[in-house]
């Protein structure tokens, strides 16, 4: 499908629908996704399921303002407020009579294929960026609404194949594609200074960046951070913890009462975690489960070194690069070893930071990812019979299939 072949159409409306618009991974896909689209092809509208996030919160905001992008806002705070937010986003949906709606995350899947299809959207697509291992029942949705999804995009084959095997959803029906970065960007960000902070200017930093989840395995970390932060010959070796989430008072506490706090940091959430990340050492990621962490690619584009447990995408994510900086699961026991293997020779760290930069610059483009949600999207509007019309017709907009 080549898009110059319905530009003279104008550019179709489509809503980009999320839960929440708070910074995290899959809220900066979808904000890149909204300003970096073809606006010749496409007008994304934006629409959060809850209420705006708190103002030292809100630059996915600012970044979408900036493009000319005004996102909407629901205001849902609880699952009482499903039928409400159904309706709510239905109405959207009608004013804005969108080609295309896009999920992302549990919430806005769910609700956002129910309004769409009362609206009689012609395109629906879910997004799925996660292998949900503990709340089994968010795959239940999926039993319910797979014969009303026109492509299930995930962001990793590991993250597909959980579908297919959990949920019965169709090969033909699910699409990978993996997150992108710019690199380049991350360049523009200026490192911390470990100073700043009260730590050693040359301190050898392992950190810790993401939500404070059972699934990221944060009390993992904490159980084996006195192996991590042992000081060795040529090692000085600290833990720093940046984040926010259901355990971040469980874990500001252990810190606090913990013999190693002088080693141990927990520096709660920040606005800019790749500051964090350009200045870190080593970057760990000891999830239980993934779709395709977003830190560990921030980590790869900073040119920095990973350990983290291979678990769904992360294999995807490394490539080449993966076996110096994976541990499975069944020998969770080498985390540390692997961690410090790293720390201790420099020259095998720079080495595993360019690999993963490279990798990044070659596989994970934000405009790659770009171009494959643009080819998906295309390629379901053009079954659409009056669609394809003005595909291979280049005729006016339609808005109806």
């Amino acid at each position: 499908m080549r898009p110059e072949l319905i530009r003279e159409s104008g550019p179709w409306p489509i809503v980009l629908c999320i839960t929440e618009l708070e910074p995290g991974g899959a809220e900066k896909i979808c904000v890149e996704l909204a300003t970096g689209v073809d606006k010749k092809l496409f007008r994304p509208h934006v629409i959060a399921l809850q209420s705006a996030p708190s103002p030292n919160r809100s630059q996915l905001i600012t970044q979408l303002l900036a493009h000319g992008i005004y996102p909407q806002f629901l205001g849902a705070r609880h699952f009482a407020h499903f039928p409400r937010t159904v309706v709510r986003l239905w109405r959207r949906v009608r004013q804005i009579r969108p080609v295309v709606m896009q999920g992302f995350l549990f919430h806005a899947n769910f609700i956002g294929r129910l309004a769409a299809r009362i609206g009689r959207v012609p395109v629906v697509c879910a997004g799925i960026r996660v292998a949900e291992r503990s709340k089994r029942w968010h795959l239940w949705p999926e039993l319910l609404l797979r014969e009303l999804t026109d492509r299930y995009i995930c962001v990793s084959r590991a993250a597909a194949a959980h579908l297919m095997v959990t949920c019965g959803v169709p090969s033909e029906k699910l699409v990978v594609i993996p997150n992108g970065i710019d690199a380049k960007a991350c360049d523009r960000v200026i490192p911390v200074r470990w100073s700043d902070w009260g730590l050693p200017a040359n301190a050898d930093i392992i950190l810790f960046a993401g939500r404070l989840d059972f699934q990221k395995g944060v009390d993992f970390l904490l159980r084996i951070a006195p192996e991590l932060v042992a000081p060795q010959e040529n090692m000085d070796p600290y833990l720093v913890i940046i984040g926010d989430g259901p355990l971040a008072r469980a874990v500001g506490s252990a810190v606090a009462s913990s013999e190693l706090t002088g080693r141990v940091r927990y520096l709660g959430w920040q606005r800019e975690p790749l500051a964090f990340i350009r200045a870190a050492n080593v970057v760990v990621l000891p999830s239980r489960w993934e779709g395709m962490p977003n830190v560990v690619l921030e980590a790869m584009a900073c040119g920095r070194p990973v350990v983290a447990m291979d678990v769904e995408g992360v294999s995807e994510l490394l490539g080449e690069n993966v076996s110096l900086q994976t541990v499975p699961w069944a020998e969770s026991h080498r985390f540390p070893r692997q961690v410090r293997t790293i720390l201790q020779n420099r020259q095998l760290a720079e080495e595993l930071g360019r690999k993963n930069r490279e990798r990044v610059e070659r596989e994970f483009t934000v405009n790659k990812m770009i171009a494959s949600y643009e080819s998906v999207w295309l390629g379901c509007l053009a079954q659409c019979v009056r669609f394809s019309k003005a595909i291979t017709l280049k005729a006016s907009q339609q808005t109806g299939c």
